[in-house]
């Protein structure tokens, strides 16, 4: 079993990265979440937790830029219906921070937003990991330190749209396809006096290479 791995970045995909141990590329399916907190490529000493699946019998590597997201990721593939990848949707269209309060509001409308999730398997998610998050070791403080800081998301959405420009890169971005979790990981400490186009280019370089 693959704990975690620490070497150097050297390619990110749609979905996936590459990182080199000791001249062996490992390839890992990751979130946009764990994609946005990537450094550049060609960074060295970075460090990501892992899983194993196993997918048609072939082993597969997944990874994750915090232990949170490696337990949700946990959680979700117990669900029935819910296999890795649709995990790892589930984890680019909410932060751990989100997810974790969603499940606790019994929100599977909302659930049920993310790429791949019907009704039947949102109320499920729903049902079944609102008693696992309590009683993980590491994932039982989450739903706290979501609620505290859910003032401060606020303010944070209420600057961005008070900023003409990254309000509109914003709109674009969701038009081109973007999940609204993708845009708003890409726009990220964009200045509000950038132009529209440095906006939205910078926000595309990230999506498509996080470069």
């Amino acid at each position: 079993m693959i704990e975690r791995l620490t070497g150097e970045l050297v390619a990110t995909r749609d979905g996936s990265c590459v990182i080199e141990v000791s001249g062996v590329g490992f390839e890992l399916g990751i979130s946009a979440t764990t994609l946005f907190k990537l450094p550049p490529v060609g960074t060295e000493g970075v460090r990501l937790l892992c899983r194993m699946r196993a997918r048609d019998e072939v082993p597969v590597l997944y990874g994750f830029a915090t232990a949170e997201e490696r337990s949700l990721f946990d959680l979700l593939v117990g669900v029935s219906g819910v296999g890795p990848k649709g995990a790892l949707a589930i984890l680019s269209a909410f932060s751990p921070e989100d997810l974790v309060r969603i499940v606790a509001e019994g929100d599977a409308k909302r659930l049920s937003a993310a790429k791949g999730v019907g009704k039947k398997t949102a109320n499920r998610l729903v049902l079944e990991l609102e008693g696992p998050l309590k009683t993980n070791d590491e994932l039982k403080g989450l739903a706290l330190m979501a609620s505290a800081s859910s003032d401060g998301e606020g303010a944070s959405t209420a600057a961005v749209a008070n900023a003409p420009a990254i309000a509109e890169a914003r709109e674009a971005l969701v038009a081109m396809g973007f999940t609204e979790r993708e845009v708003d990981l890409a726009l990220e400490g964009a200045p509000g006096d950038a132009t529209l186009e440095a906006l939205v280019g910078g926000a595309l370089r990230r999506l498509g290479g996080g470069a």
